[in-house]
């Protein structure tokens, strides 16, 4: 058996499996949009220290190719086993000023290898509790956890004839939340139950909250973002 559980939420189907298990079941998927493990045996330091979670899985990271485009995070430690390409995207995450000090050494930026379009940045605060955007990023649920309009960004990036979405390391689910809200489906999968869980709750309640009952962020919050040339 690959997987465990199956869900169908609106247009997103979720899997409780192993994700190199699963994914050569799924036939044709459109692009895989993905934060994976990076190998580098990174612990949270702050949020979820109570959890056994351990950056330290290898794999072949060429085996997440199976779209027609894909964007995947943290890509600067997979870059020698993956395609040259010339589309990568930076996101800044800590706010321009107030922020340095001596104690502090957070990554100020987060990198996704991208063989789509031009290289892009953008800029969304996520600085422990100052977490720009809709409510939802302030539910702390996953060491490594996205904002939602991260995701929609690079969603948006994607060809719209793209309309299958996969995200083989879903964790909480927040690609699947950015997919709900906008209107494309969606194939997650995800290893651990209790994370599993969290992402059919976060799916479920997008599909039942729409866009216009979230909160904006704050003015000195606010995102930003640009194509560098």
């Amino acid at each position: 058996m690959t997987h465990t559980r199956k869900e169908q939420i609106g247009d997103c189907t979720l899997y409780l499996g192993d994700c190199l298990e699963v994914m050569p079941t799924l036939g044709k998927v459109d692009a895989v949009v993905t934060d994976p493990p990076y190998g580098i045996n990174w612990k949270p330091r702050v949020n979820h220290q109570d959890q056994m979670w351990v950056d330290e899985l290898n794999y072949e990271p060429r085996a997440l190719l199976i779209g027609r485009y894909h964007i995947i995070w943290g890509g600067q430690y997979l870059a020698n086993k993956l395609p040259i390409a010339a589309g990568w995207l930076t996101w800044c995450k800590r706010p321009a000023v107030g922020f340095f000090d001596d104690v502090r050494t957070y990554a100020t930026t987060e990198v996704a290898w991208c063989d789509i379009g031009k290289t892009a940045f953008i800029i969304h605060v996520w600085d422990g509790g100052k977490r720009a955007g809709c409510a939802d990023n302030r539910t702390f649920c996953h060491p490594s956890q996205k904002p939602v309009e991260v995701m929609e960004w690079c969603l948006r990036r994607i060809p719209s004839d793209a309309q299958i979405i996969l995200d083989p390391f879903m964790g909480s689910g927040t690609t699947g939340v950015a997919c709900a809200k906008l209107g494309r489906k969606f194939i997650g999968i995800e290893i651990d139950d209790g994370y599993f869980d969290i992402a059919c709750k976060r799916i479920k309640e997008a599909y039942d909250q729409p866009d216009f009952f979230v909160a904006p962020p704050a003015p000195e919050l606010v995102q930003a973002e640009m194509d560098v040339s």
